[in-house]
């Protein structure tokens, strides 16, 4: 998928949050570099109209792939785990990928491998929304929300599993809001462009055909499985509406905690390392070393 225009971080979270990066801002081995696009292939969105029976923008959204930690992945849990030799011989076939048509091929098996034992992202899951608007008029996103569609206790017997690697850093816009909390707002953490450019802090943001924005949502949780959709608010020319978005397969987006089960990494030498990782709910980024 291709970035353009200004990038905007914003967080949400049971908790929920999110963070922005753009491609052009950043270095290729970077978080936002295009060395880890091997996220899902972006989805073009086909929103309901609003009130005027037209829809003034569009948007793509792509998931990045939960076992790239180079890319903010912090692996999947399994709710019906597979056993650990089964699991290296999946994680394994890696090493014989040469070429972008194998590691496609690598992906696609991995993930019907995930959805054959009901995995999900371990503790975030992030979600890079690019929204544009239709013509050269002016299109005000008056917020984006998320919205709950179930929450489910882990399963005792769940297992985590994630790779490890070594990765550069990025340029992120960093918010936070605790949607536990009575009334929930976004909180601006850090983060500006290496220009020293601060980005987008909140909504309202006007988009155009010319003028797109983007969004990197770091959906996280410290307990449970969640299942979740977003609310694009949107006003053009006065008119109201608003545009669910969901996966590109049309399913809720969904986010596991880690802490349920055992935890293991997935090391480049083939061999597994137990961890008893746990994220801090307050800082999600802060991700702690494995084994500690």
């Amino acid at each position: 998928m291709k970035w353009t225009g200004a990038a905007t971080t914003l967080a949400l979270g049971a908790g929920l949050l999110l963070a922005g990066c753009s491609t052009n801002e950043c270095s290729a081995g970077s978080v936002c570099g295009n060395s880890n696009a091997v996220g899902r292939t972006a989805t073009t969105g086909a929103p309901a109209p609003g009130p005027s029976g037209e829809t003034p923008l569009t948007y793509t959204v792509e998931e990045v792939n939960p076992w790239d930690s180079c890319d903010g992945g912090r692996g999947v849990v399994f709710m019906k785990p597979p056993a650990l030799d089964e699991a290296a011989a999946e994680l394994g076939r890696n090493k014989s990928v040469t070429n972008a048509e194998e590691n496609t091929a690598f992906q696609k098996r991995l993930e019907a491998f995930g959805t054959t034992h009901e995995a999900a992202p371990a503790d975030v899951t992030t979600l890079r929304l690019n929204v544009q608007g239709k013509t050269g008029r002016a299109v005000t996103l008056k917020n984006i929300t998320v919205k709950p569609q179930g929450t489910q206790p882990l399963p005792k017997e769940s297992l985590r599993l994630r790779y490890e690697a070594g990765c550069g850093d990025g340029n992120v816009s960093r918010f936070s809001v605790n949607l536990d909390k009575r009334t929930p707002t976004l909180e601006f953490k850090e983060g500006q462009s290496d220009t020293g450019t601060m980005r987008v802090r909140g909504f309202p943001v006007k988009v155009s055909e010319s003028d797109p924005e983007n969004f990197e949502i770091v959906a996280f949780t410290s307990a449970g499985l969640h299942r979740f959709t977003l609310s694009i608010e949107w006003s053009a020319d006065g008119v109201p509406g608003t545009t669910e978005v969901k996966r590109n397969d049309k399913k809720d987006f969904a986010v596991a905690s880690g802490n349920g089960g055992p935890q293991y990494s997935y090391g480049q030498d083939g061999r597994f390392t137990a961890l008893t990782t746990r994220m801090n709910p307050e800082d999600p980024f802060a991700e702690p070393a494995p084994g500690s």
